[in-house]
């Protein structure tokens, strides 16, 4: 009896630690890309790069905050093909049929890839 009660408990033990399900299997997307699937579904021929975020992704064009660092808001820096393109109202400029993909880098990884500052972290778009 204790045996098969040990037997059991490693049974379900094992089927608990099989490990999470991959991501795309649970339908969760990552929000920090915005793919171009994504892109081609949704914006319309006269968007810019600003309308299609703020349809797709505001969460990227929102400031996170006052820094004690800087004066003003900390809005995010926009990157277009690795070359600094400039602040966020840059993307009013931008056609949204250029944008091929883009990517949202928080303030931290965007420091430490680009340097100081990118208190607001950075938009990383690649064009077609």
């Amino acid at each position: 009896m204790h045996r098969t009660s040990i037997v059991l408990a490693l049974v379900i033990l094992a089927g608990c630690t099989s490990g999470p399900a991959p991501v795309r299997e649970l339908g969760f997307r990552d929000r920090t890309i915005l793919t171009t699937e994504e892109i081609q579904n949704a914006r319309a021929p006269s968007w810019t790069a600003w309308e299609l975020l703020t349809q797709l992704r505001p969460e990227y064009l929102r400031s996170r905050g006052q820094s004690s660092l800087r004066l003003g808001p900390a809005t995010a820096v926009v990157y277009v093909n690795e070359m600094r393109y400039g602040e966020i109202d840059a993307l009013r400029t931008m056609s949204a049929e250029q944008v091929l993909r883009v990517q949202y880098v928080n303030a931290a990884d965007a420091t430490t890839r680009f340097g100081t500052d990118h208190f607001g972290g950075a938009i990383l778009i690649t064009t077609k």
